[in-house]
């Protein structure tokens, strides 16, 4: 059905008068089938209010938690993962999960769908090693509900390879590639979308591990066959472009900046003049002028370059993008991360959790001490002393415990176990309660002033050298 036939339609829906279950449920459907033919098209920005309307009416006739809204909480996410509002996109994605699991079974392949949308999330934001475990999670959840050589699981392993090519993995990211490539060339022929995206991959690949002929040829066959199938304006040839635009840099950059232009138009009139895709793209294309001796074009590139990445809501100056997103693996109970009246962001109870019970471990990256200074920021740091040596950083593959805020008076205490810190809860946390624990900030470092409100609340989220107990502080500004 094309646009127009499935906009006749949702009209014709929106007259019917009583409007009943059924008709809201076709309504809703009419609604997030229009938003899949935009988004298939690149047009994200108008798939969004589609998308919205669409939850808004599975809400009101079947009530928040019902599997029909998980859809097109799932797609609208999708939505702002493309726009790069990745903080939106994470705890939508997160709801879809949570209903999607209790109305099917955490092993069913519409639960895998929303785990490999999770590790796709993280690969946009640049947090590879976050989104690695939904990425292998949905894997091993398609696997086993509809078999090893199944589409869906090629797409899986491409989600999946893509995230440990990022993080160097090239020996495996390779393997899990060319083991998809075969699978959807099979099933979808050789000019189909998922071919492309498997070669376009595959080419940073062999260009990483420096193969630039059989990269440039990867690239080029995946240009062609995207230009085909979605056309010369999408954002996904514009993609392209840009890589095989990296990889002439230095030996064709007449033609690497034709290519830079080329996709920096499709962005900025796909995804908006201020998308982070723009940024880096005039990164590069900055680089491209500098060399055809084009300083001052490659200085004003730079500039804009800077300015719109300076804009990206990020954990730290990798700009590493903030995506609000729980690893179940890491937690025994339903958890949400949404605004919090404490500090912009916290973690909240989906679901009423005992006193004395695991909540979630803090996860991330391990660092040295000597590392933790270089990275420690006030305003914005997610460092957690695991002992005397090492710190964990949640930036870099945390868990979402990262996310929880500060309370002089909390209801999280935290244990460190055989190298594992884990947050355990200190009394009964209700259904819709805030998650807190006690940084126990140094009294020697900055001071750092407490607005959790509790009538205990000492001011500060330092202690008094008195009372220090041990270096155990988490500091999670954001």
């Amino acid at each position: 059905m094309n646009e127009r036939s499935r906009r006749r339609e949702i009209a014709g829906l929106r007259r019917a008068v009583p409007r009943t279950r059924r008709i809201a449920r076709h309504l809703a459907g009419a609604l997030v089938g229009l938003g899949d033919l935009l988004q298939q098209q690149g047009r994200y920005r108008d798939a969004e209010p589609v998308l919205i309307e669409a939850i808004d009416i599975a809400e009101q006739a079947f009530g928040p938690d019902h599997l029909e809204v998980a859809t097109p909480l799932n797609n609208l996410a999708v939505c702002y993962k493309y726009l790069a509002r990745y903080l939106d996109a994470g705890p939508l994605y997160q709801r879809a999960l949570l209903i999607t699991e209790r109305a099917l079974g955490p092993g069913h392949p519409d639960v895998a769908t929303i785990y490999h949308n999770l590790g796709g999330l993280e690969h946009a934001a640049r947090n590879w090693s976050r989104g690695e475990p939904f990425a292998r999670k949905s894997v091993r959840i398609r696997t086993r509900a509809l078999g090893s050589h199944h589409p869906d699981v090629a797409a899986d392993l491409t989600a999946l390879a893509a995230l440990l090519d990022q993080q160097e993995k090239y020996v495996e990211a390779e393997r899990l590639y060319r083991r998809a490539l075969a699978i959807v060339e099979r099933a979808h022929g050789p000019e189909s979308h998922p071919v492309a995206v498997n070669l376009n991959n595959l080419a940073a690949v062999r260009q990483a591990r420096g193969d630039v002929n059989d990269a440039e040829r990867m690239y080029r066959r995946a240009i062609e066959i995207e230009t085909a199938v979605l056309g010369a304006r999408h954002p996904k040839v514009g993609f392209s472009l840009n890589n095989l635009a990296v990889l002439l840099k230095s030996t064709e950059p007449e033609e690497a900046a034709s290519l830079f232009r080329r996709a920096l138009a499709i962005f900025r009139g796909a995804l908006g003049a201020n998308h982070p895709n723009v940024g880096v793209c005039l990164e590069n294309y900055s680089s491209v002028l500098r060399t055809l001796g084009q300083r001052k074009e490659a200085t004003l590139a730079a500039q804009r370059a800077a300015h719109i990445l300076s804009k990206v809501d990020a954990v730290n100056d990798d700009a590493v993008g903030i995506t609000g997103t729980i690893n179940p693996d890491h937690a025994p109970f339903h958890l949400l991360v949404r605004p919090s009246a404490i500090h912009r962001l916290g973690v909240f109870a989906d679901e009423p959790i005992p006193p004395r019970r695991k909540v979630i471990e803090y996860t991330g990256e391990r660092i040295s001490r000597y590392e933790g200074r270089r990275r420690w920021d006030p305003k914005r740091s997610y460092l957690f002393y695991l002992n005397a040596y090492w710190q964990i950083d949640g930036a870099i593959g945390g868990s979402g415990a990262e996310y929880i805020n500060h309370s002089c008076e909390p209801n999280l205490r935290t244990r460190i176990v055989r190298g594992h810190i884990l947050y355990f809860s200190k009394r009964s946390i209700q259904r819709g309660e805030e998650l807190t624990v006690d940084y126990r900030y140094d009294a020697d470092i900055t001071r750092m002033p407490c607005h959790c409100g509790a009538p205990t609340c000492r001011g500060t989220m330092n202690v008094p050298r008195t009372s220090r107990s041990r270096r155990a502080a988490t500091a999670n500004r954001r």
